[in-house]
This record gives structure tokens, sequence and C-alpha cells, in this order.
């Protein structure tokens, strides 16, 4: 073998070791994101509710491991609200609505405490 082609085999060797080490390490971090339970209070005097809703919408359809559940708090939602909430639903079985009273059972359930 030449000592051009010793070094091309090297590097390439080299490359190949680099990606698996990465790919081990990256999975292994991944397995240490907890996933999050978001709670999004739903207030009627709130003008960035839409917003904020289809921001979470996009992470959950990104595959954002972080977002574990949804739960949408009605406070004082009004109709349009609840129904933007109840299509949230449907598009994504992470998410649920909810009353603040609550909130307590519902975060016990999702975060596994019972």
């Amino acid at each position: 073998m030449e000592t051009a082609e010793i070094i091309a085999v090297s590097v390439a060797a080299l490359l190949i070791l680099t990606e698996i080490l990465c790919l081990y390490l990256c999975s292994k971090l991944k397995s240490k994101n907890c996933p999050m339970c978001i709670i999004i209070p739903i207030h009627r005097n709130d003008s960035k509710f839409t917003e904020r809703l289809d921001c979470i919408g996009s992470h959950i359809e990104e595959g954002d491991p972080l977002i574990g559940n949804v739960l949408l708090m009605d406070i004082d939602a009004d109709e349009k609200q609840i129904q933007h909430c109840m299509e949230f639903c449907q598009r994504y079985h992470a998410a649920e609505i909810i009353l603040p009273k609550d909130i307590e059972a519902s975060v016990k359930k999702h975060l596994h405490f019972e």
C-alpha cells in the first residue's frame, strides 16, 4: 500500500469512528430530556393566544422531545378561543382543555405521579 492510500484509509476510519461516537452521544443526551407538561392559561383578553397556540403546535409537529403534554386552562375563554382549543386538541392528542380546579389532578396524571 502506498502512503496516500494509508492516509486515505486512516482518515476514513477516523471519520467513521467520530460519526459513531457522535451518534452514541446524541442518543444518550436525547434520553436525558424529560418531556414537559405545558400549561397555557386562556384569558378572554389575551390577544396573543392564537399565536402562542400555533407556536406550540409547530413545535409538536417538528417532533420537539421536550413537549409531552399541553394543558389549556380555561380561565375565562370566549367561544372563539374554546373552538380553537378544541381543534388544537383534536389535532394534537397530547393536549386537553382543563379548568383551574382540575389542574392538580391533570398535572399528576400527565406527569405520572399517581
